[in-house]
């Protein structure tokens, strides 16, 4: 993948060169030069007036005009939404439309990344839930078989968890009886944390709720032949969040504590 000029729309303007990170852009001769030591972040494509710059490997008719970010969303309207945000523990029995799964999953794959990695996997699990909570479920019970001392730390918690669904199943504390289980794999906590946000602000758009589940994350994680169903190879685990449709309504927004902040 590299970034291109067509140098018949290109006009010179350097706006590509002048916003550009890695300083792989120049100005010669009335064109846009590219150097070759790009990270293909994009902004030459977007910032360019005429459609000059592209990048080869994209899907180029995916790039849209862009619009100021305050032209869609009013700042009293979108903290607002952050504000009314809840984590969703309870859910209705039913699934999530597949449209509304890729729009969430598209919101996640726009987020930033360092250095432009991209390197996050998204892992949707609704069709093969009960394949999953078999793995999950058989793979606590191996580890609490274990000796003690080789136990990870996060199977005490799940231990409790096993022992409540065994008594009663439909009060399952670990995947809380959601439709939808949504994991993010990537080397950098960040990146997927910054993604999971997003597809959280995307999901409580659409009437959707999710909640961050570290318990099952941890045990996912932990459990190799969990890993390997999700098929996520080497990249850990860093988010797993469950998703459906609340069955709770919230009235108004909860209370927090005053905010620590420091400006200079």
């Amino acid at each position: 993948m590299r970034v291109e000029i067509d140098e018949a729309r290109c006009i010179g303007c350097s706006r590509c060169a002048d916003d550009c990170v890695a300083d792989d852009l120049r100005i010669q001769n009335g064109i846009a030069q590219v150097l070759g030591r790009c990270i293909l972040c994009g902004h030459c494509v977007a910032v360019c007036p005429t459609g000059a710059v592209s990048i080869s490997g994209y899907d180029m008719a995916d790039v849209e005009p862009a619009e100021p970010l305050s032209r869609f969303v009013d700042a009293h309207d979108l903290l607002q939404a952050i504000k009314s945000r809840r984590s969703i523990r309870r859910y209705r029995p039913c699934a999530v439309e597949r449209q509304k799964i890729d729009l969430i999953l598209q919101a996640g794959r726009y987020t930033a990344t360092a250095k432009n990695a991209q390197g996050c996997r998204f892992v949707v699990v609704q069709d093969g839930l009960d394949e999953l909570k078999r793995l999950v479920w058989g793979g606590i019970e191996d580890v609490l078989a274990s000796p003690g001392s080789d136990r990870p730390r996060w199977a005490a918690q799940c231990a409790l968890f096993l022992e409540g669904v065994k008594a009663e199943p439909s009060r399952d504390f670990l995947f809380r009886n959601a439709p939808a289980v949504v994991f993010v794999a990537a080397d950098r906590a960040d990146d997927a944390g910054l993604a999971s946000q997003n597809m959280e602000l995307m999901a409580a758009s659409l009437g959707l709720g999710m909640l961050f589940n570290g318990y099952l994350c941890r045990a996912a994680e932990g459990l190799p032949a969990v890993k390997s169903w999700l098929e996520v190879q080497d990249r850990p685990l860093q988010t797993c969040m469950l998703l459906g449709y609340p069955a709770v309504t919230y009235r108004r927004t909860a209370p927090r504590l005053p905010g620590d902040f420091v400006v200079k």
